[in-house]
């Protein structure tokens, strides 16, 4: 039995920034999958990276701008004015200045999402108990940005070649091969997991390519390599 753990869940607010957005903290219309792996590891307790592929989904009320307080450091720091709010060690015998400015973030409200998750088939009840019974708070974007879970339940799979969208949905590219793609969707690439670069010391993603699609669009795969809900027909779209 092809089989996955759904997740119905709501979020008043929350942020799931764009890693170029420096002025502005753009937010993608969903959260993206490294985004939601996090936050699946976080509330099961992994301390290193479990494969598992999902699927995202969801809709909201509106878009806001929001208004905070952000601290810009890296300024060296000037005793002759009252500019900075606070003095750290540079690590060279100096300081740097912290200076209090305003920045702006976009800030979905009233979200409502569907994950699908499909660990590793030794994982599945571990992140089966972990859905249900959080060891932390849950949170999805910001660590501020709460996370409502209103129903877990596991659902069967099965292959279909034509799927209408009842929320909005991040489609893989690879599955969109040899079918039209529409006009109103948009191409992102979609960080996912990450390798740490010694020699750099940096972080180096896997990207996913996906198209982010509208409700209540049409998609006519190339055969059945869809997925679907067995009862609820809903689509499910894995990467």
């Amino acid at each position: 039995m092809d089989k996955c753990i759904r997740i119905d869940c709501y979020q008043s607010s929350a942020n799931y920034k764009k890693p170029m957005s420096v002025e502005i903290g753009e937010s993608y219309r969903l959260p993206p999958y490294s985004t939601v792996i996090g936050f699946i590891h976080n509330i099961c307790g992994f301390s290193k990276y479990h494969p598992m592929q999902v699927s995202i989904q969801g809709d909201y009320i509106t878009v806001i701008s929001d208004m905070f307080y952000r601290n810009l450091m890296g300024i060296p720091y000037d005793f002759l004015t009252d500019r900075h709010y606070y003095k750290v060690p540079d690590g060279k015998g100096g300081f740097d200045g912290v200076t209090r400015a305003l920045g702006y973030n976009e800030l979905l409200i009233g979200i409502n999402l569907v994950l699908h998750i499909k660990p590793e088939e030794k994982d599945f009840e571990t992140v089966l108990n972990g859905i249900n019974n959080p060891r932390i708070y849950p949170s999805l974007g910001r660590y501020e940005d709460l996370l409502r879970i209103d129903k877990v339940s596991i659902v069967e799979l099965e292959p279909a070649e034509h799927i209408n969208l009842k929320y909005d949905a991040y489609i893989p590219e690879d599955l969109l091969k040899g079918s039209e793609i529409a006009s109103n969707c948009t191409r992102f690439a979609l960080n996912k997991v990450y390798k740490i670069d010694k020699k750099r010391d940096c972080r180096v993603w896997e990207k996913v390519k996906a198209f982010h699609y509208v409700k209540g669009s049409n998609i006519l795969f190339d055969g059945p390599i869809g997925l679907v809900e067995k009862q609820s027909k809903l689509g499910v779209f894995f990467a």
